[in-house]
């Protein structure tokens, strides 16, 4: 009933796919309740696989491959995937969803490596340059949220993927399987980078 009761108070209804808005594009799904908070999209299971991880963390730190830590599974909606692939570009309106999974390992027959296991959370990468001055920003959902607020600006996690983000603060260096659709000139970076680090 609770999650109803936020459908139908929608200030921002998602109706509109892929269309050209006073001339630039833009996907129009993400929905909000009537407290500014985002709506946890009904067909996250639908969206856009783009790359995993296991253990993946920005510090110093050593990797024991004894406790890997989390895998990370990020996924696109998949209307500005659309988008993208045709235009080349994260468009207004992209959501990318970012869900942290635990590890484990000797769960049934497995012996060697790791599985996932529950989902510990998940975040999703929102782009509206109209409001916010660095193009996206976050909402981070647990998981029994059915809105998320905005996480409040400035914040580490935009400061972060604006510096080292590889393209439009979005780290499309660790999503190949969308590399093809990359402006040239980012392929070319993103590749004389491969070779520098000598894969």
């Amino acid at each position: 009933m609770k999650r109803l009761f936020l459908v139908i108070g929608l200030t921002c209804v998602g109706l509109l796919s892929f269309a050209e808005n006073t001339g630039r594009s833009a996907v129009e799904i993400a929905a909000f309740d009537e407290d500014g908070k985002m709506i946890l999209p009904d067909n996250i299971d639908e969206w856009v696989f783009l790359g995993s991880s296991l253990g993946m963390g920005y510090s110093q730190e050593n990797f024991d491959p004894g406790s890997p830590g989390m895998f990370q599974i990020a996924r696109m909606e998949p209307n500005a995937y659309r988008a993208f692939r045709e235009t080349g570009q994260f468009v207004d309106g992209t959501m990318i969803a970012l869900h942290f999974f635990g590890s484990q390992n000797n769960i049934s027959i497995n012996r060697a490596g790791f599985v996932m296991g529950g989902q510990h959370f998940m975040e999703i990468h929102y782009k509206n340059s109209e409001r916010f001055p660095d193009g996206f920003n976050f909402y981070t959902f647990q998981n029994d949220d059915v809105a998320a607020a905005e996480i409040p600006l400035p914040n580490e996690c935009v400061t972060c993927h604006k510096k080292d983000g590889a393209y439009d603060g979005v780290f499309v260096q660790f999503y190949p399987v969308i590399h093809e659709f990359l402006p040239e000139d980012v392929r070319t970076r993103l590749s004389e980078a491969d070779s520098s680090s000598g894969h």
